[in-house]
């Protein structure tokens, strides 16, 4: 089984539909946990342009939405909605995702747009990492290995690599959007 999360009504090929909204194979609350997939029953996922929508809240392990944790099991819904993703995940199960880049006038121009990503914030989705800064505590118990690339502007593609990366990391819109893939470890 292959679901597209949050796909409104275009469907990736290949992959059954998951939305609330849209008429779709699986109309289900992605914000309600848990998900009706068992464990490890999902061999790949996709969600294109919906990560960014996430609101900014926090998930007590009952359900409940709180605006800060007022636990150490409480989670910040960004985390508990990718934990829920490694959870039906098979073991190397992949997980594809695009979303803005938040060096982008793509991220901000929605004011539904919650959440602004750049390639460093899919670490904290890799145990490994987490530990390795002294943060494997808290946050999620996902574990992905991960690689992020850019989606850039044509005419950034014809410049000289030296060039590309200095114009990646001082100026704006040279990132239009993250492709992120990241593999499910357990």
């Amino acid at each position: 089984m292959k679901l597209d999360l949050g796909c409104g009504y275009n469907a990736r090929q290949g992959y059954e539909g998951v939305d609330l909204f849209a008429n779709v194979q699986h109309k289900v609350n992605l914000f309600s946990f848990p998900w009706p997939w068992e464990d490890s029953s999902v061999d790949a996922l996709h969600s294109s342009h919906f990560l960014e929508h996430i609101s900014t809240t926090w998930i007590t392990p009952d359900g409940r939405e709180v605006l800060s944790p007022t636990s150490p099991d409480d989670r910040d819904l960004l985390c508990r909605f990718m934990d829920e993703c490694w959870r039906i995940l098979k073991p190397g199960g992949e997980f594809s995702i695009i979303v803005p880049s938040a060096r982008s006038n793509r991220a901000f121009q929605d004011p539904t747009h919650r959440r602004f990503f750049v390639a460093e914030s899919f670490n904290y989705f890799n145990r490994n990492w987490r530990d390795s800064i002294g943060i494997g505590h808290y946050l999620c118990h996902c574990d992905f290995d991960v690689a992020v690339n850019p989606i850039v502007p044509n005419e950034l593609l014809s410049q000289p690599s030296h060039v590309q990366e200095v114009r990646f990391k001082h100026e704006w819109n040279t990132t239009l959007d993250w492709n992120v893939k990241l593999v499910c470890r357990k």
